[in-house]
């Protein structure tokens, strides 16, 4: 467990008890601080001493150094909580768990990895590559393992971490070797207020570069290109991939379909290259690589069928690359819409038989799809065993020779689930069922 000794006897808040707050509970205790913890949608949970758990209304706020907020809660929006304003108000230091991993002191190189979609599969990609070639490494951040509560793997090791909008809108401080975005799309419009702030959360990650660091992104992005471009980085080093220049490297590897995959493994190999392990190891890395669970996760595959968990594509950017990938597709799609509903996946149409909408916005995306196309059959299931239920009868019944049935809902999961992951398994426990009875 990490120890800050600055922290020692110092009076220190935080806000928000999820993952990251209860690692930083921990941090800050270990490192002996008085803490003062607090969390609006949670009970008291029993990790924490009820002398700690204090509504943030009551702390000292005359005695409290810093405030520790988790990614959730939003630093820099107009609209402050109400912690926010009273740290303000008597000049606490406001940080998150991205700061707290700072003061940790790390001794290994840092990769730093964001994006709208890929960030994980890249970042998974990344770890692989460096733990098949015996080169000690740790993977946390966004990725579900909090920074501040790694084990550093020292001068020789790399830190992989991922890093979402939220963590890098709020970080003060943080020192990179390398850094990528992968993509910017709007998303998370309804934390960051609007477009621009949400490409300004992203560009930070630049700004934390090392001054000998190294920006690798992907120059068919045209939006990052035309940033890059600008005068704000002519100094700065830049590699500039393309999907192409590594093509061999995951032509075997069916868990690194479609384009947008390409992409993420381009940017994984360049940056492993950059650490010294060459060509043949990075190759032989990939072929062993598995995906990740709810990316493109394929579930079930036979000669007529395919089934695809892609609970993870939770906006219009990342569906439509999932469609892009296939063809013949009985889409499941619906949930909580994004402001930009099905957006790029509007122009996937094509791709797709059928649809079967789920969640509590039916209507919606019923009208969103039949803005694009008024010929697709719809299908208005509500839920996802329904939906999954008539789409393996509908497939069955289509006679095509070859066809998909993917779960790529272009919508967040929180109307009917607890996360994605959530979706994502139920989706996998129904086709399990109906694998046993002998439907499929």
């Amino acid at each position: 467990m990490n120890n800050i000794v600055n922290y020692k006897n110092k009076d220190v808040g935080i806000l928000g008890l999820g993952l990251s707050g209860l690692a930083a509970a921990k941090v800050l205790l270990n490192s002996k601080a008085n803490i003062f913890v607090f969390d609006d949608k949670k009970e008291k949970p029993s990790i924490i001493k009820k002398r700690n758990w204090i509504n943030y209304n009551y702390w000292p706020w005359e005695s409290i150094k810093t405030l520790v907020v988790s990614p959730g809660i939003p630093i820099n929006s107009e609209q402050k909580h109400n912690a926010i304003k009273l740290a303000i108000d008597n000049n606490v230091q406001i940080i998150n768990d991205i700061d707290l991993f700072v003061e940790t002191n790390p001794k290994a190189k840092i990769i730093g990895i964001t994006g709208t979609n890929g960030k994980s599969t890249t970042a998974a990609l990344l770890f692989h590559i460096l733990k098949f070639n015996k080169i000690k490494s740790v993977i946390c951040g966004n990725f579900g393992v909090p920074a501040c509560s790694i084990n550093d793997p020292g001068e020789n090791g790399v830190i992989i971490l991922e890093l979402s909008s939220y963590q890098l809108d709020g970080a003060k401080n943080l020192s990179l070797d390398m850094a990528t975005i992968i993509n910017i799309t709007p998303d998370h419009l309804d934390y960051h207020e609007n477009f621009v702030r949400y490409i300004t959360s992203k560009l930070k990650i630049i700004n934390f570069l090392r001054n000998n660091g190294i920006f690798i992104f992907d120059k068919s992005n045209k939006l990052l290109d035309k940033i890059i471009d600008t005068d704000n980085y002519k100094s700065l080093k830049l590699i500039r991939i393309h999907k192409k220049e590594f093509t061999d490297f995951i032509n075997d590897n069916d868990h690194l379909k479609g384009t947008h995959n390409a992409i993420n493994a381009s940017i994984a190999i360049s940056i492993a290259k950059k650490l010294n392990i060459n060509d043949n190891k990075i190759a032989l890395a990939i072929k062993r690589f598995k995906g990740l669970s709810h990316r493109m996760e394929q579930i079930y595959v036979s000669k007529d069928l395919e089934i695809i968990n892609d609970s993870k594509s939770t906006n219009g950017e990342s569906t439509a690359a999932a469609l892009k990938s296939f063809n013949n597709i009985f889409w499941i799609v619906g949930g909580k819409p994004k402001n930009d509903g099905i957006g790029e996946a509007k122009n996937c149409l094509d791709k797709v038989v059928e649809i079967f909408i789920i969640g509590d916005s039916t209507n919606y995306f019923s009208e969103e799809i039949l803005k694009f196309n008024k010929n697709i059959p719809l299908n208005v299931c509500v839920t996802i065993e329904n939906a999954t239920k008539l789409a393996l009868k509908k497939s069955k019944i289509s006679k095509l020779k070859k066809c998909v049935i993917l779960l790529s809902p272009s919508a967040a999961s929180f109307d009917q689930f607890k996360n994605f992951e959530d979706r994502g398994n139920k989706f996998k426990k129904i086709v399990k069922g109906q694998l046993i009875k002998g439907i499929i």
